[in-house]
């Protein structure tokens, strides 16, 4: 893939890296140690790690076959994504049953799309955006969006963790805790812990 050389470059501790899309840029840039390791101890993706999703999302309004086709096609050239499938019913209930008979396929609609895709590459955030960029619409049943809200927290904690960070900024040593994820403790601020505490 052809990229212009300042597209989309990010320096990141003093090196210049250059992505081949706008998605795998805001990926590197939204945790850089998922990518980046220190010196003997390499970053997940250096090691080859592959955290594979699948997500079913359900679409506010049925799709045709037609428009399905148009959509996979723009969700399998994003980087990460390995699947997409549709979830169909049948939209013609009511056809005659000599059409039945004859094994003539009935017209389906799309109410889902369900997406196999690696969590390093790929968030479900980036596939709902992709998806409305595309003008189809997610349910907005409070149910769906509760759930997707809930996805994205997930997501998110599972990348932190896998996060390599730089050590002068996040330490266990009693005065700084987990800075990046926004738990912070005082110097002065202790946790202790007693047999009977960790048993109960």
């Amino acid at each position: 893939m052809m990229v212009d050389e300042w597209d989309n470059q990010v320096l990141y501790r003093g090196v210049g890296y250059a992505f081949c899309s706008q998605q795998c840029r805001e990926r590197f840039t939204s945790a850089p140690g998922l990518y980046v390791g220190r010196r003997g101890l390499p970053a997940p993706k250096q090691k080859g790690v592959e955290v594979i999703k699948r997500r079913r999302m359900v679409l506010g309004v049925p799709l045709t076959e037609a428009q399905f086709v148009e959509m996979k096609g723009a969700l399998m050239s994003m980087m990460g994504v390995m699947a997409v499938r549709s979830g169909e019913r049948m939209a013609d209930r009511r056809c005659d049953l000599q059409r039945i008979e004859s094994g003539a396929r009935m017209p389906t609609r799309v109410e889902a799309v369900e997406i196999i895709y690696d969590l390093l590459q790929a968030t479900a955030r980036q596939l709902e955006r992709k998806i409305v960029d595309l003008n189809a619409t997610l349910s907005d049943g409070w149910g769906e969006k509760l759930q997707r809200d809930f996805l994205h927290y997930l997501e998110k904690c599972e990348l932190e963790d896998l996060e390599i960070r730089d050590s002068a900024l996040v330490g266990w040593d009693g005065r700084t805790h987990r800075g990046a994820s926004g738990i912070q403790r005082g110097a002065g601020t202790q946790i202790e812990h007693t047999r009977r505490d960790l048993s109960g």
